[in-house]
């Protein structure tokens, strides 16, 4: 695996000079504004186009990360400016601070408005530059828990054929027979299984006990949530639980 650049090597790195050029140019455009005012201004545009890769002006790229917030709120964007700000190491101590300061005063706003992409880029954030040890565990979970569901999605969407055979899953009778799978680890029991069950518990658990004094507690179990309701692993083997004492959503 090729290693992470040292500080030193990136202070001599042209492209990430590069990649920063301007940046006081798009901190004066993101900051002029009165956080009320951007929260109760709405993005104009026909429709939502989601970037794909960055651009190497920070000027351009945050102006085209707009697009991904047509009919949102100008506070979203921001908040996504800001954590471009923070990767691209941007005055980075100012912008962490006021990365932190608006989750602490628009907490509620932000889970509710925010979509899954920017809630782990959030949770990424807090992950990389959080001072408190539990707030970075917590971004850890959510951040292995999305990249674990994307792959699978991936290879869903890979395969000639996603539907599951429901005779074929009926034959294995997972509910009564053990199903290895690798390393000791077993198949989970689709319809009965009350791995998932046991998992909201904690996170209903983790969030009661931590999620008034730290942040990241909440965006984990908003998105376990939202992974319910979208077209995930977690959603299909809801729609195919049938008993009720080990639900999970």
């Amino acid at each position: 695996m090729k290693r992470k650049k040292s500080k030193f090597e990136k202070f001599f790195s042209f492209s990430r000079h590069k990649r920063r050029f301007g940046a006081s140019k798009a901190i004066k455009a993101q900051f002029d504004e009165n956080i009320f005012k951007l929260k109760e201004t709405i993005i104009e545009g026909k429709d939502i186009n989601y970037t794909h890769g960055s651009d190497v002006s920070i000027t351009k790229h945050i102006e085209n990360l707009k697009e991904e917030f047509v009919g949102q709120s100008a506070l979203c964007h921001y908040h996504a400016s800001l954590i471009v700000l923070i990767r691209r190491e941007v005055d980075l101590k100012t912008n962490v601070n006021l990365f932190e300061d608006l989750w602490k005063n628009h907490e509620n706003f932000l889970l509710d408005k925010l979509n899954t992409r920017w809630l782990v880029s959030a949770s990424d954030t807090f992950l990389d530059h959080s001072s408190n040890a539990t707030e970075r565990a917590c971004a850890l979970a959510i951040s292995t828990l999305i990249n674990t569901v994307k792959l699978c999605e991936t290879e869903e969407l890979i395969r000639p054929s996603s539907s599951i055979d429901l005779n074929y899953l009926e034959s294995l009778n997972l509910h009564d027979n053990r199903v290895a799978l690798w390393d000791g680890t077993s198949a989970f029991a689709v319809g009965t299984d009350d791995t998932l069950r046991n998992l909201r518990w904690r996170i209903d658990e983790f969030v009661s006990k931590y999620g008034d004094g730290l942040l990241t507690p909440k965006i984990l179990k908003k998105v376990f949530m939202r992974l319910q309701d979208n077209e995930t692993i977690y959603r299909r083997f809801k729609e195919l639980h049938r008993r009720d004492r080990t639900g999970w959503w």
